[in-house]
């Protein structure tokens, strides 16, 4: 889809604006990441070029006003690996990204969510936390965030796997999404949407955070993040078919 070269349709925007802030209630709340529940929506909406770029803005943004308030809770030791990692991984992953054709990204964004939801949901791994294993985990999510938008997958996988304290996870995993974000956009460009798309797209992300800030007190998190799984999931199938669908008539 052309996405902002035409008139949107008015449910889709709405989609979009709902997805960014649940989104980042989700993340604020559940732990979910940011990235599954809004690039497959995005991607939808403005084209999956566009779309990995903008969640990879946007990924920046909620990482970093996520980040705020946890930030004696990093684990600095684990950052000095992760993080480094992370850059390296985007590097290919960017590459790959130009080398596809739209509808191929396109699919390739719904399988990133895809597999990463359906990997944290029922892994049962367990792994020592050694530098090989945090750098292998650093190096997946800056590929996945590079190529889909998604770079929490790896990391929610690593931290179930080595029993990561979910303190030190949260406040960790958000640097390194808002470094491989940010390497990701200096790679790429920035998305090329009207500034009143890109306003609206991040303060419905602030709005998604500052709710969940109000209200995460009266929030399950396990019903949170199980919600979160549902609607990221849907937002993944719709955009694997969308990407298949053009394949079989013509390129995006």
């Amino acid at each position: 889809m052309a996405g902002y070269r035409r008139r949107m349709p008015v449910l889709l925007a709405c989609a979009v604006i709902v997805s960014t802030a649940a989104g980042a209630f989700a993340q604020r709340v559940g732990g979910l990441g940011f990235s599954l529940i809004a690039a497959p929506s995005l991607a939808l909406a403005v084209g999956p070029r566009d779309g990995v770029a903008l969640t990879n803005l946007l990924a920046m943004v909620v990482a970093m006003a996520v980040f705020a308030p946890s930030a004696r809770h990093v684990d600095a030791a684990k950052a000095a690996v992760l993080v480094p990692a992370g850059l390296i991984g985007v590097v290919p992953g960017t590459i790959v990204f130009h080398l596809l054709p739209a509808s191929w990204l396109q699919v390739a964004v719904g399988a990133v969510t895809g597999l990463g939801l359906a990997a944290v949901s029922a892994t049962r791994l367990r792994a020592a936390a050694r530098m090989p294993a945090t750098a292998a985990a650093g190096l997946a999510s800056g590929f996945t965030a590079a190529v889909g938008g998604a770079g929490g997958p790896a990391l929610t996988i690593y931290a179930i796997a080595t029993q990561w304290p979910q303190p030190q996870f949260a406040a960790t995993g958000q640097i390194s999404y808002a470094v491989q974000a940010a390497a990701a956009l200096a790679l790429k460009g920035s998305p090329r949407l009207p500034f009143p798309w890109l306003g609206g797209l991040i303060a419905a992300a602030l709005a998604g955070l500052a709710c969940a800030h109000l209200f995460a007190h009266r929030v399950n998190p396990a019903r949170a993040r199980r919600a979160a799984i549902v609607i990221a999931a849907l937002a993944s199938a719709a955009t694997v078919i969308h990407g298949v669908s053009s394949l079989a008539g013509g390129p995006l």
